[in-house]
């Protein structure tokens, strides 16, 4: 992860949003200290449980759109924070801000809502993508939540509605088009994808479990 994650609740720090290279069509949000020039992208990963359950190693994951289930495509809900979510409340404390995001990007990903005492878990993972210029970073803030019985055998049928009616799919703005099945977490069966998530999971099983 290279540096301590800088503490991007400090007062002082600007607020912006720019265009990556990789993605042009959103404007993402960022945080800037004004004299030590570093620069954090602000992103969230959501672990959800069962509210029955006290098993932590029990949390819902979402498959990436057109990929087998077998192969490391799985993640819980996370994503980046857009420049316009961060700008639209100026005064707003910045972790409202993030764990707002983080309701979003769980409902847009894995149909569900009405989460239950969401809460940051304090851990928060720093690193930096490969086109990202000197001292510029990106943090996940982890957070935990819970979900009622029910809600997940709700969203598995969501999933299955989506896969019963590819067009209603298509007309979907993008971010709901991402994942396309639920699953609970299992080490071997759902596989987790990319570069950050496994390092993500890893983090937060070794913290709470």
């Amino acid at each position: 992860m290279g540096k301590l994650p800088f503490d991007v609740f400090q007062k002082g720090l600007i607020r912006g949003e720019e265009r990556m290279p990789h993605d042009p069509e959103k404007a993402y949000f960022y945080v800037e200290h004004p004299e030590e020039g570093w620069r954090v992208y602000l992103r969230s990963a959501v672990f959800i449980h069962d509210l029955e359950s006290n098993d932590l190693k029990k949390f819902v994951v979402v498959k990436k759109t057109g990929t087998k289930t077998y192969a490391p495509t799985w993640e819980p809900p996370k994503g980046q924070m857009e420049g316009k979510d961060g700008l639209a409340h100026p005064r707003t404390h910045l972790l409202k801000i993030i764990e707002e995001n983080g309701r979003r990007e769980v409902e847009e990903e894995a149909g569900l809502d009405k989460l239950q005492n969401m809460q940051h878990t304090g851990l928060v993972f720093q690193g930096a993508e490969k086109d990202y210029q000197p001292n510029t970073y990106f943090q996940y803030h982890i957070f935990r939540a819970f979900i009622k019985p029910g809600q997940f055998e709700k969203a598995e049928k969501y999933f299955q509605w989506r896969k019963d009616h590819p067009a209603a799919v298509a007309r979907m703005k993008r971010d709901r088009r991402e994942k396309d099945a639920i699953a609970w977490f299992d080490p071997r069966k759902t596989r987790m994808m990319g570069r950050w998530s496994p390092a993500i999971v890893a983090m937060y099983l070794n913290a709470f479990t």
